[in-house]
């Protein structure tokens, strides 16, 4: 007979609770911290903890922690405003594959934002993320600059762009370019 995995709803007051990023999503969620649009958050502290948006978490019984590994924005906003108050979360049985892919998932979505260097990310992810989850969450077969632009729904010319503005900026502060990631 198989197990079957449940999922538990639990309320946690952040600031009384061990809550860190799960391990297979920390080089995810650097990348998100690094890109991530510095914005106001809308104000859940008065919203009723049942009307707030329930994140999923994986209890570790060894150490005593939760762990997040998605809604990078939303624990954001916990952590900065509302670790004090009681939050929703759902602990769940996690696979370190699944995580991953969850957690990158997250950072691709910053190619969606307004205001994204869309040169820096793909550098990022394509440093930071194994191509082949890459591939899978975009969907395409190659890594190529053309693949990025026609999964973040840009022009190649605003990528072009973006690339000659970083090498112009680096010109003016006198560093040498680091021109192998640019010119693909």
């Amino acid at each position: 007979m198989t197990q079957k995995n449940t999922a538990r709803h639990r309320f946690l007051i952040p600031s009384k609770t061990n809550i860190t990023v799960h391990p297979s999503a920390l080089s995810a969620h650097n990348v998100w911290r690094k890109f991530h649009p510095k914005k106001s958050f809308i104000h859940m502290i008065s919203v009723d903890k049942y009307f707030k948006p329930a994140i999923k978490m994986i209890f570790d019984s060894d150490k005593n922690y939760y762990l997040y590994f998605d809604n990078f924005e939303r624990m954001s906003q916990i952590f900065q405003n509302e670790s004090k108050l009681s939050q929703p979360f759902i602990v769940i049985a996690g696979h370190d594959q699944q995580i991953t892919k969850m957690a990158w998932a997250e950072v691709l979505d910053l190619c969606f934002y307004r205001d994204i260097n869309h040169v820096l990310l793909w550098q990022h992810l394509k440093e930071y993320c194994a191509q082949s989850i890459l591939k899978e969450l975009m969907g395409c077969d190659s890594l190529r600059i053309q693949d990025y632009c026609y999964f973040a729904g840009i022009d190649s010319d605003q990528y072009d762009y973006q690339r000659g503005a970083i090498l112009v900026q680096q010109k003016k502060t006198g560093l040498p370019p680091a021109s192998e990631w640019l010119d693909e």
